[in-house]
């Protein structure tokens, strides 16, 4: 049996004695989420990266952790800003997660997934608890006691499945989100947990849980700071009831804390930096805080209505731009006001309706006011959403508790019910088909968003790579002729792949530099479009055009890898070796396997004599890119001078089996045209001697041993 009281006396304690049935219900709470999640989620655990997958895990050195020693641990902190100038803690147990994940698996992609569904289902569970919990408090145990179980685990299962936490679960780079989300609900049900214990030792220790599952939201995403607000909304609501008297208590003891927490975060996160940030979006502070109203009401009926055709990675938005345009604009304001006025107003009659509904609009205040992001992700919603689904729970277990009366509507409404949840958990697993790949969660963006350039770019970069030139330039052109996007950064980003196109696969310098400089001429200072420009000049050998584009540009963007590469070859191709040697360096310490420097490194060693150093430099660079051409011959050349037999026929033998059926004389000619915007310059005629010699050495071996 469990018994409960609560009051004044004890200081809002709850006596508690967990029965076995009780544990019975829990462990089919937790088998039976495991269980459809693994149905659901199951076709993503092989899922291909996308998007910030790669800037963020990928390509950040920061997360490649070779061992748990403190240095490689703390690395993890800085993310994305770790090597540069700037180096700043950024939600530095997200990146953690993610450094003890290449540890372990490097970048196979099974282990991440692995780890993402298992905190997704670990959140579902404690949200479980936390509900159920809730719900036998002592202002809700009359109203909601007999069916606590009932609604917790419907609740949950409606947001565990549905087809919005996809994004957060099965895109990598979103364990962020997710993460936070697990610290978030953990800390909430610790916090209803110390408020529930007798005796201090209990409660020290319930509300030191709290504090460091607080820790592990906010360390994992900023959105998580409004976890005190939920949490004093809580007490006050749920579990001490709505008065005047509470009300004034509560502003006395928390107003001044409160103020403390919003001055750290205010200096901390530099408001006049957020506000320059707007310099890149599309849309001002005003008219972002016009069409978050229509977002939010958007993600609600996303929740209550979510069919695949709804649902895609990237939305397309329009933007308020007055309160009358879009006419939807001013309906919206009014709508999200009159949800919270009502809330409010509701708070002592019906407090735990008012309260998920407060909890849904107050966890999407940071990430849908003033901070410049995007204006919409489904992600987004997974704090947000974690008590969306209690009300619907109620109504649908009273609607049944109702018609107990008549066993057969009562079995007709369960079934229906049950249908409804099962196509959300269908239509869960058919958006994992789709997110799992990232072709295929390009096409279905493109055709659910074609007004935007983003996603046709990258459909394009899926075409190129499959060498379906004709359909990645009919994406390019679309995309620029749109020349929209979220991100200003990306206005250029169309005519830049254009240029790459017309450079590398027409071979037509002319049309590639006037891509170039539109897209500098749409976003200038773009460092991809500067770089391409810059490989137009050294293609064209004007090295002195090269280096004044470059030296313009090179200082506003030191952390850039490309740029800081290109800056690096054009030092090598004016003769700095030296300088060339450090500029290489700076690109390593922000990413070791980018294999450009690696090449210019091992030009740069060469020319200086330095052959053994060259050498290693090189085979860094074929081992990182084995289909490198360049980095064969420079190996054979440096073989040759090193007097190193062994290796020198084996890479011969490469270039061989690389030429394929065209001549070697022909192979070779083609490298040298392209030794400008190359580090090593091909010398046809040497190259041809060794490799043949080589040949004709191991022919006449293979004689002798026969």
């Amino acid at each position: 049996m469990i018994s409960n009281s609560i009051n004044r006396e004890n200081g809002f304690t709850m006596n508690k004695v967990t029965s076995s049935c009780d544990l019975r219900n829990v462990l089919f709470a937790v088998v039976s989420l495991f269980v459809t999640l693994l149905l659901i989620y199951g076709n993503s655990l092989f899922g291909e990266w996308h998007f910030d997958d790669f800037n963020n895990i990928v390509d950040n050195r920061a997360v490649h952790v070779k061992n748990l020693s403190w240095e490689e641990i703390q690395k993890t902190f800085y993310g994305v800003s770790y090597g540069t100038e700037r180096q700043r803690i950024s939600r530095p147990l997200a990146y953690l997660s993610f450094g003890l994940n290449y540890f372990f698996g490097g970048t196979r992609v099974f282990g991440y997934h692995i780890v993402n569904f298992i905190i997704h289902w670990i959140t579902a569970i404690f949200l479980f608890l936390f509900i159920y919990s809730t719900l036998r408090l002592p202002l809700l145990r009359d109203r909601y006691g007999q069916s606590a179980y009932a609604i917790a685990l419907l609740s949950t299962f409606l947001w565990a499945t549905s087809p919005l936490q996809v994004n957060a679960v099965t895109i990598i780079v979103q364990r962020m989100t997710s993460l936070a989300g697990l610290g978030y609900v953990v800390a909430l049900y610790f916090y209803l947990r110390a408020r529930m214990a007798e005796g201090t030792g209990r409660r020290v220790l319930f509300f030191s849980l709290c504090f460091l599952s607080a820790i592990l939201a906010v360390g994992s995403k900023e959105n998580a700071l409004m976890l005190p607000i939920s949490i004093i909304l809580y007490d006050i609501m749920l579990i001490q009831g709505v008065t005047r008297e509470r009300m004034l208590r509560m502003l006395k003891y928390t107003l001044i804390p409160m103020a403390v927490l919003v001055l750290l975060v205010f200096i901390y996160a530099d408001p006049w930096r957020i506000l320059n940030a707007y310099s890149v979006r599309p849309f001002t502070l005003t008219e972002r805080l016009l069409t978050e109203p229509r977002v939010l009401i958007f993600y609600i009926t996303l929740l209550l209505y979510p069919i695949p055709s709804r649902l895609t990675l990237l939305h397309d938005v329009e933007i308020s731009r007055t309160i009358f345009e879009p006419w939807t604009t001013l309906p919206a304001i009014l709508a999200v006001a009159l949800f919270c006025a009502a809330a409010v107003a509701l708070a002592r009659k019906k407090p735990l309706l008012s309260y998920c509904v407060l909890f849904f609009f107050l966890n999407h205040l940071i990430e849908g006011t003033v901070v410049p992001l995007e204006l919409i992700y489904e992600h987004r919603n997974y704090i947000p959403s974690m008590l969306f689904f209690v009300p619907i729970a109620v109504l649908i277990v009273h609607c049944l508790d109702y018609f107990a009366y008549n066993k057969g509507i009562q079995v007709f409404m369960a079934a229906g019910f049950a249908l409804l949840l099962a196509f959300q958990g269908h239509t869960t697993f058919e958006r994992n088909a789709v997110v799992s790949s990232d072709l295929h969660l390009w096409l279905d963006n493109v055709r659910k968003a074609p007004g935007l350039s983003r996603p046709h770019i990258n459909l394009a970069r899926h075409y190129y790579e499959a060498g379906m030139y004709d359909q990645a330039y009919v994406e390019l052109k679309t995309a620029e002729d749109l020349n929209r996007d979220t991100n200003l950064r990306q206005i250029g980003l169309a005519s830049y792949n254009l240029g790459v196109y017309y450079l590398y696969q027409l071979k037509d310098v002319d049309r590639a530099e006037q891509q170039f400089i539109k897209a500098l001429e749409r976003f200038p200072g773009h460092p991809s479009a500067v770089v391409g420009l810059a490989t137009v000049h050294l293609k064209r050998g004007d090295i002195v055009k090269a280096w004044i584009l470059i030296q313009e540009h090179a200082p506003m963007h030191r952390n850039n890898v490309e740029l800081l590469n290109c800056y690096s070859l054009v030092l090598l191709k004016k003769g700095n070796e030296q300088g060339a040697l450090k500029a290489a360096a700076l690109s390593m310490a922000l990413k070791w396997d980018d294999p450009q420097a690696w090449e210019i490194s091992g030009e740069a060693w060469r020319r200086l004599g330095q052959w053994q150093k060259a050498a290693q430099c090189w085979e860094e660079a074929l081992r990182i890119n084995p289909a490198n051409p360049m980095a064969q011959l420079a190996l054979v050349e440096l073989y040759d001078r090193l007097k190193d037999q062994p290796a020198l026929t084996s890479m011969a033998a490469r270039c061989l089996a690389q030429k394929g059926t065209k001549p070697l004389d022909e192979w070779l000619a083609q490298l040298a045209a392209d030794s400008g915007v190359s580090a090593y310059e091909v010398n046809p005629g040497m190259l041809g001697r060794i490799i043949r010699r080589e040949i004709r050495r191991e022919l006449a071996g293979r004689d002798l041993r026969q």
